[in-house]
């Protein structure tokens, strides 16, 4: 019994810390995350020097450890870079990940921020 317990303290009790100190949400996840997204480049469009800068954000969030919901995925943050214009292409795209944490991340949130030029196809 005496090994179990001492195999219990070395083992489930940095899972379970680990688990405790993670951005995610141990009851309740539902967060997208950016891996990827393709861009046009300005010989891709009609680009123009009058053509529009323009920023989207879009973020994801978790509290108490417990929950995480958002989506912090760039397609999200091209959107609302574009307010929903179909008339317009996004390029020369960069971004960029900000992130708070406060009390030990017992409230936490990470955004995706874009920023690109709004062109003509």
């Amino acid at each position: 019994m005496k090994i179990f317990n001492n195999l219990w303290r070395m083992t489930a009790w940095p899972l379970l810390s680990a688990a405790l100190l993670s951005a995610c949400g141990l009851i309740y996840s539902n967060v997208h995350i950016p891996y990827g997204y393709n861009t046009a480049t300005p010989s891709d469009v009609k680009a123009g020097a009058d053509d529009e800068t323009v920023n989207g954000e879009a973020c994801s969030y978790s509290l108490l450890y417990l929950v995480a919901w958002g989506n912090g995925g760039y397609a999200k943050a091209a959107n609302k870079a574009l307010g929903g214009r179909t008339d317009v292409i996004l390029y020369d795209v960069k971004t960029d990940m900000k992130a708070t944490a406060v009390l030990l991340g017992l409230y936490a949130r990470t955004c995706t921020v874009i920023t690109g030029r709004a062109g003509r196809p």
